[in-house]
């Protein structure tokens, strides 16, 4: 299913404990035409009210899985500085206070050419003082909504059957570093690899569950749901990515209106 409406709004009009999996790359702050904000606290408060509402409606022990990387936001000219936001690190204590328990961070690594070079200038003078790397890598961070009950007892909720068909098949990554190139979409200026969400959607969850999104974009983790046989929840605003939505996922994509929920 695809609710159209603000993700916040959408995600009120969901019932509690029903969302086993959310797998989802928030919009950077104001880095792209998409996500304008009018300051950094702002933005994060706004992402901790949407993760909030997530821990609400995710079931009990199961897991919220975020996609974000440190923005840069370019300096207004030669005069000024560029700055530098270290989403996933302020991110993260907002969520640990409001009951995601951290398990694991998963670098996202990507080839060399996808970054956008910021040692030009360093390059040809090779001056100490103003080397800055290249970023070829994004954080996959791994939350579980804290639960007194381990993870034993969610596998016991499923019959034998689904345990074993979702069963994750050899040649799975054992490292926390997955090397995935990125992808491109037409429409979407920032989309998921579909190998990534393949990746958290069989790590993550089990055959039948549900998966949610709640900044779906052009609906990557939809379409990786659909192949995985797991149900899907995603929220988008934009009438041009619901559209995209709809384009990829076809019958699956039944789209609706967020106050259709009420």
């Amino acid at each position: 299913m695809v609710i159209q409406g603000d993700a916040l709004d959408s995600l009120r009009r969901i019932p509690e404990e029903s969302i086993h999996l959310t797998f989802t790359s928030p919009p950077y702050y104001n880095a792209r035409d998409y996500s304008t904000y009018p300051s950094y606290e702002f933005y994060l408060d706004f992402l901790s009210d949407v993760f909030r509402e997530v821990h609400r409606v995710t079931a009990d022990g199961r897991f919220l899985v975020v996609n974000t990387s440190p923005v840069i936001v370019p300096r207004a000219g030669r005069q000024h500085e560029s700055h530098r936001f270290a989403i996933p690190f302020d991110l993260h204590p907002r969520l640990t206070e409001m009951g995601w328990k951290f398990i694991d961070d998963i670098i996202w690594k990507k080839p060399d050419g996808a970054a956008k070079p910021r040692n030009s200038g360093f390059a040809v003078h090779r001056q100490p003082l103003t080397y800055k790397a290249n970023a070829v890598t994004e954080y996959v961070m791994v939350y579980r909504k804290q639960s007194h009950r381990l993870i034993d007892w969610n596998l016991r909720q499923y019959p034998t059957e689904i345990r074993d068909v979702s069963q994750v098949p050899d040649g799975y990554e054992s490292t926390n570093v997955w090397e995935i190139d990125p992808a491109h979409d037409r429409v979407h200026s920032a989309v998921f690899p579909e190998s990534l969400c393949e990746r958290v959607i069989r790590y993550y969850s089990m055959v039948g569950d549900l998966v949610l999104d709640p900044f779906a974009g052009s609906g990557t983790l939809g379409a990786a749901a659909q192949r995985l046989e797991r149900d899907f929840l995603l929220l988008e605003l934009k009438a041009e990515f619901i559209q995209r939505i709809q384009q990829r996922l076809g019958f699956g994509a039944r789209v609706i209106a967020a106050a259709e929920l009420d």
